[in-house]
């Protein structure tokens, strides 16, 4: 199974689905959320057979739209940091850090904060989605540790 941080992911491999599925930048902001959980866990037997013979085509578009789906579903509190908000800013209208930041009116410590947590919380949306909707050939993602720092050691 293949495993990538999710910055890497969002940045490179989000994109590429987008390409492959022949989908256009401006079509992401009106992506809706569908395919929602309904109260039972069995999966639609016809929905079942449309997501085992689909085109490579509309398979990469149906893998880009369960990211998407997973961003989206991201919360967009005030008080948890607007998640959703700085994924869609950041990842897809490709603004910058200082853009995003200003766009959700916060502080350069806030933003920081809520940016890590936002891609803690799509990670968490994603492997639902990526379960749900039977993706598995979309990639694990982690969150990247920072390497630790050794104290120097002093030599005689």
């Amino acid at each position: 199974m293949e495993r990538t941080d999710v910055i890497s992911f969002l940045t490179r491999d989000f994109w590429k689905y987008i390409n492959e599925g022949g989908m256009h930048p401006g079509e992401l902001s009106g992506v809706q959320i569908t395919g929602m959980p309904s109260s039972h866990s069995n999966t639609n037997s016809i929905e079942k057979e449309y997501v085992e013979t689909m085109s490579k085509a509309e398979r990469a578009r149906y893998l880009a739209t369960t990211v998407l789906i997973a961003i989206k579903d991201c919360s967009d509190f005030e008080y948890r940091g607007k998640h959703k908000t700085i994924l869609e800013a950041y990842y897809i209208q490709n603004l910058d850090n200082q853009a995003t930041m200003i766009k959700v009116g916060m502080s350069e410590a806030q933003y920081k904060r809520s940016k890590k947590s936002a891609l803690k919380e799509f990670i968490q949306r994603y492997n639902f989605w990526r379960d749900y909707r039977q993706c598995p050939e979309l990639p694990e993602i982690f969150y990247p540790q920072k390497p630790k720092k050794h104290p120097k050691t002093t030599q005689k």
